[in-house]
């Protein structure tokens, strides 16, 4: 918990101590469930649940009958400042609360120990809470388009679909397939930079140019296919800017409760704008895969892959492609936008970054996969920045049991998302941790920091549904701040950057960069 938070804390009925002594009362018990009593007095899962306090004496703030706290999710406002909201929570509530809504309860939790908890608990098949939106649209108004919501689907029809696409993702050697073509478009997006910067060689924000990367990026890795999206082309950028839009409304339109959802304005326009971007990208995917019927240009790519195993008539390689597309944009496009951020305020670290490049590739190198793994501090980088600002505020699951969190009892069925800004920014878990120190996470670092849960950073998520695309967006986080840095040194003269959580975390005001070329 950072300083400002802890002497918030120091002023309220809920102190520090208290929040320590819940804590610590909660990770003194099972982390999984279904222990068996010996004659040593341990405790079973149903007497712990037993014990606990009832569910309906969790703290909530003030909510209105019949819609709850609605309105919280309708102001546009109060979702743009989700941190400093879920900051306040924590503060005025503890490290567990929830809000209401008409047709369910959302119950916040903001330690790593109940985050293991929660994980250790989750089943043979992990519901995501929060894609519950997307696979009933994609059953309903989207089934011209969709005929599986794939990885968006849940049960067994989730895990079977995961199951055909998992080796082919994860495999470490599947993105790395694609270091030389990840580092033409990032030739490519050079090229932009210089053809945007003004006679103070800034660029007024650079996040837009982010997310054309990460277009032009998956694309080549998924469908084989260079969509040119950093050199302008049309159907690029109407794909941007609707996946930015869907985003927007996706908070708002998922608190719409199922029943009257067909009715309500916001949720109609999120699912004509995801009918938009569906046309868009299933078209662009039948494209490749009817090329490569004609000239095996898959070969070797993932979607070539998965058409390899599944076969033509399958829709899962076309759902996957699709998905890809449309999930990494603005993820890896903010992502990227805080890390450069995060270099251009700190150009002591980016000294250090500079100089572990000319010492792994030289002053004008291509990357390679050799030199990759040698480049410690790079990964570094990256996963300090993701600590420090998460594009996503945290993780949702649905209970599969009944469990005990933060000693409350908690039933089966219960929409739970874990705050993971609050855990990662928490001085309970990281050493100054408003500090941009990449160095905490190198072994053999004087400055190094083991981990005292290791859930209390876990950006790509956890166990069986943690992000299938990991690899391949690490790998474009690496080749944006390593091109970038050993072409330029970069700068940032402006206030303080914070994250905007409409939607996906993004860069809360322009980030106006300067480039200046290095000798």
């Amino acid at each position: 918990m950072n300083s400002k938070l802890h002497g918030l804390l120091s002023k309220t009925k809920f102190s520090y101590s208290t929040y320590l002594a819940i804590r610590n009362e909660s990770s003194a018990a099972t982390a999984t469930l279904g222990q068996t009593v010996n004659n040593n007095n341990t405790t079973t899962a149903d007497e712990e649940y037993a014990r606990a306090k009832p569910y309906s004496q969790i703290p909530a703030p003030h909510s209105w009958p019949i819609i709850g706290n609605t309105l919280f999710f309708a102001n546009k406002e109060k979702l743009k400042n989700a941190a400093d909201f879920h900051k306040k929570m924590f503060n005025e509530y503890g490290p567990i609360y929830k809000m209401k809504l008409p047709h369910q309860d959302i119950l916040f939790i903001t330690s790593a120990e109940d985050s293991q908890k929660l994980y250790s608990t989750e089943g043979k098949y992990p519901q995501i809470s929060a894609f519950e939106l997307f696979e009933r649209v994609r059953k309903d108004q989207l089934k011209h388009l969709f005929s599986s919501p794939g990885l968006l689907s849940s049960g067994e029809d989730w895990h079977n679909f995961r199951s055909l696409v998992q080796q082919d993702m994860m495999r470490p050697k599947s993105a790395l397939f694609y270091i030389d073509e990840m580092s033409d478009i990032m030739d490519d997006f050079i090229q932009k930079v210089e053809s945007i910067v003004d006679e103070k060689r800034e660029v007024d924000d650079i996040t837009r140019s982010l997310y054309e990367f990460a277009l032009d990026a998956i694309g080549v890795m998924f469908i084989g296919t260079k969509l040119n999206v950093i050199q302008g082309s049309e159907i690029g950028k109407t794909i941007v800017t609707k996946v930015n839009k869907s985003f927007d409304l996706f908070a708002s339109a998922g608190a719409v409760p199922a029943s009257i959802a067909k009715f309500v304005p916001v949720y109609k326009e999120y699912v004509q704008i995801m009918d938009d971007i569906g046309t868009l990208i299933m078209a662009k995917v039948k494209e490749s895969i009817q090329k490569h019927k004609v000239d095996g240009s898959l070969e070797g790519s993932i979607l070539g892959k998965l058409i390899e195993k599944c076969g033509y008539d399958s829709d899962v390689p076309l759902i996957m492609a699709a998905d890809a597309l449309a999930a990494g944009i603005d993820t890896t496009g903010n992502t990227a936008a805080f890390l450069l951020y995060h270099l251009a305020t700190n150009p002591d670290k980016q000294e250090i970054l500079y100089q572990e490049i000319i010492q792994a590739i030289g002053k004008d190198g291509k990357m390679t996969e050799t030199a990759l793994a040698e480049m410690r501090f790079l990964k570094a980088c990256q996963q300090e920045s993701m600590r420090l600002a998460p594009v996503a505020m945290g993780t949702t699951r649905t209970t599969c049991q009944d469990i005990v969190l933060s000693g409350y009892q908690v039933p089966k069925g219960i929409y739970v998302m874990r705050v993971g800004y609050l855990m990662q920014n928490n001085e309970e878990y990281f050493q100054q941790p408003d500090k941009f120190l990449p160095e905490r996470w190198i072994r053999g670092c004087p400055q190094h920091q083991k981990l005292k849960n290791a859930y209390a950073n876990i950006p790509f998520g956890h166990g069986p549904r943690a992000c299938i695309g990991q690899r391949f967006a690490k790998l474009e986080l690496y080749m944006v701040a390593f091109k970038l840095i050993q072409k330029y040194k970069i700068s940032y003269d402006g206030p303080e950057i914070g994250i905007d959580y409409i939607g996906l975390g993004s860069p809360n005001l322009p980030l106006k960069l300067k480039f200046e070329k290095r000798n």
